[in-house]
């Protein structure tokens, strides 16, 4: 019988990998050690760009790949660019523009295109399983978890996100860089009496409020998020139209420790929003004074530095996604580069015959792509950071261990 390829994580890059290997009748198993609505808050706005599209149509079916596209919101297009006193300043548009460097674009929910990517793995994924460490053996990788129950397969992929535990025993030495910055993401629901109050301009498209003359100032993008063919979608929980916004400030801003930021909870990281822009023009703020305060979450923001050293390659274990290379939000980058990861993983799976016949050349083939591809990604990101969000330069940024 063949072992099953094993996921930790059904995060994006986890479940875009289970979709295509289901697709192509490789067996697996995703853990996810979090409940199936423990949806972790990385943010709620997603632009799926030209690599993303592209793998999610290497990856699902042409059935699932139209259920992805009835759950999308409107196309994405430029708002206004103004400072935080509600003065107009000339928009050169967000870094690659709202749609990315070309090509096709979608907008998704992240919460959503979660589940759409679920579908059709019921059974298959399991919940709750927090994976402790892993096993090799000659022939298989045995991982346990911390109910004391173990599971055999023939490869291990930490899809396991920024904080990986596959990743901390596979590569020990892995380090990553804090930016400095922190990251408050919220909902507004657009109801009539939120957008009562909101200025026609500010209704449509993605918008920057910031202030390059005071690098004190957050910087706040905010983006009306509406799904047009949500009552085609009868097999998903769609949400309402609301307005996503992002708040990005440095940690020295924030008027606590950086562990007390971390741990805020909804309300708190709710409140210092509505803080941090208490001086800013009223009608911007309403966007934070009428959010939805269970919505609002705080994050901080780190990376991959764009050199990511090479490790030694097992034929048991690997990595994707920001398990192997995070990267700040600020080029839109993060989640199309973890779909282009599992759908190359799957496809070369594929191309060797089956899980049973990867070996040490095919994983270490795919990962010096993966870590190619994501040094472009990284720097991409880094300068759209740099010159919208106040990023400072990598070379300024503490290293830490992740």
């Amino acid at each position: 019988m063949t072992l099953p390829v094993l996921i930790s994580g059904a995060g994006l890059g986890g479940v875009c990998l289970a979709q295509a290997l289901k697709k192509n009748n490789i067996p697996f198993k995703i853990f996810e050690r979090y409940g199936q609505s423990n949806v972790s808050a990385q943010g709620y706005r997603l632009r799926i760009t030209t690599h993303g599209v592209e793998a999610l149509e290497k990856a699902l079916t042409p059935e699932m790949f139209t259920l992805f596209e009835k759950t999308c919101a409107d196309a994405p297009k430029l708002g206004v660019r103004v400072k935080p006193d509600g003065s107009t300043v000339p928009f050169g548009g967000p870094p690659g523009g709202p749609g990315g460097p070309g090509g096709r674009a979608f907008t998704v929910d992240r919460s959503v295109f979660r589940d759409t990517l679920l579908t059709g793995l019921e059974g298959n994924v399991f919940f709750e399983k927090n994976l402790e460490h892993y096993t090799l053996h000659e022939d298989r990788v045995t991982v346990s978890f911390s109910d004391g129950t173990t599971e055999d397969g023939a490869l291990l992929v930490g899809a396991d996100g920024v904080r990986s535990c596959v990743r901390r025993q596979h590569i020990p030495n892995f380090k990553g860089l804090d930016t400095g910055m922190r990251i408050i993401f919220g909902k507004t629901p657009l109801t009539p009496e939120f957008l009562a109050k909101l200025p026609e301009e500010y209704r449509d498209g993605m918008s920057l409020v910031t202030n390059e003359d005071d690098n004190s100032q957050p910087v706040l993008m905010f983006e009306s998020i509406q799904f047009p063919h949500a009552e085609e979608v009868s097999t998903l929980n769609m949400p309402g139209p609301y307005m996503y916004w992002v708040l990005v400030v440095h940690h020295s801003k924030i008027p606590s420790s950086d562990q007390d930021s971390w741990h805020l909870s909804s309300s708190e990281a709710a409140n210092l929003a509505n803080q941090l822009t208490s001086s800013w023009d009223p009608h911007i703020r309403t966007i934070f004074e009428m959010s939805d305060i269970n919505q609002t979450s705080i994050r901080s923001i780190l990376s991959a530095g764009p050199e990511i050293d090479p490790w030694r390659p097992s034929s048991r274990v690997t990595l994707l996604g920001d398990a192997a290379h995070v990267m700040p939000p600020t080029g839109a980058m993060g989640a199309n580069t973890a779909l282009r990861d599992a759908a190359d993983l799957a496809q070369r799976i594929v191309s060797v015959g089956g899980v049973q016949n990867v070996d040490e050349a095919m994983v270490g083939s795919y990962e010096m792509d993966l870590r190619d591809f994501a040094k472009t990604a990284i720097e991409l990101s880094w300068r759209g950071g740099m010159k919208s969000f106040g990023l400072i330069p990598v070379e300024e940024c503490e290293p830490i261990s992740m």
